[in-house]
């Protein structure tokens, strides 16, 4: 089911929420290269927290499970595909997002994604191993390969770097700046749904609710309630950690269970 260039409807069959459907058409090349940088950055606010360490640590898993970038995965999450779309022009995941062909080839030239760098990332946030000094160094790496030119997201940058040592103000201002952007540009994010939920959780940001779809799959996020009792708050997160599991037909290879 791999070799499915030719495979009708394709589109409805792919695993990354982002790119299922009619989301791909929504996103051009420019858009894939910030949206891959912002998902980036999110996998290292996921990873220092203790609630959801875990979650970061099997996304990045998943992520690598081929340990290449090489072909158009049904089965990749948000951020394989992303890294497939701007690592190979002629991937079939390419042809599905807006077309400028002008643009395109400009940016094509001045990408210069170095794939070792994007897996040492991974693989250290898998196995836990990463440090404030290891994020700096690649997230500097990472911002000139991926040719970031917006000033937003270099600011974002330089505040996720040093994640362990902000102040409730500055995580704040991170993350709601995180959650605009996905909400403008990628608003079926695997990845803005789990940092929606630890900002809601920790107080950081967002108010509203979860989409049907995620509601749909038992996914009920916190609740006012939850927020309001710490030890309820503690175990809905807990579980949340321990419930996420692979499991074909859900993004990113995971579903939420109720809790």
């Amino acid at each position: 089911m791999e070799q499915f260039e030719d495979l009708q409807a394709w589109d409805l069959m792919v695993e990354s929420r982002q790119y299922r459907a009619s989301g791909a058409r929504g996103l051009n090349l420019r858009n894939v290269a910030d949206f891959a940088f912002l998902d980036l950055l999110s996998l290292f606010i996921l990873h220092n927290e203790y609630e959801t360490a875990p979650i970061a640590a099997k996304y990045a898993d998943s992520t690598m499970s081929y340990r290449n970038f090489a072909k158009a995965r049904l089965s990749g999450t948000d951020l394989y595909v992303s890294m497939n779309i701007l690592s190979d022009p002629t991937s079939v995941f390419s042809s599905k997002i807006a077309q400028n062909a002008d643009a395109d080839a400009i940016l094509r030239g001045k990408l210069k994604v170095n794939l070792p760098t994007v897996k040492r990332y991974l693989d250290m946030l898998a196995d836990g191993s990463i440090t404030k000094d290891d994020a700096a160094t690649l997230f500097l790496r990472l911002e000139k390969q991926l040719n970031i030119t917006d000033s937003k997201l270099r600011s974002i940058r330089r505040l996720v770097q040093d994640w362990p040592g902000l102040n409730t103000m500055q995580r704040e201002l991170a993350t709601t700046k995180m959650l605009q952007y996905y909400k403008k540009f990628a608003k079926r994010s695997e990845m803005s749904v789990f940092l929606s939920d630890l900002a809601k959780g920790k107080g950081f940001e967002m108010r509203g609710g979860i989409d049907a779809e995620l509601a749909n799959l038992g996914y009920t996020g916190h609740s006012a309630k939850d927020k309001d009792d710490h030890d309820k708050h503690d175990h809905s997160w807990s579980k949340i950690a321990s419930d996420l599991m692979p499991a074909a037909g859900f993004y990113a290879g995971y579903k939420l269970a109720k809790r």
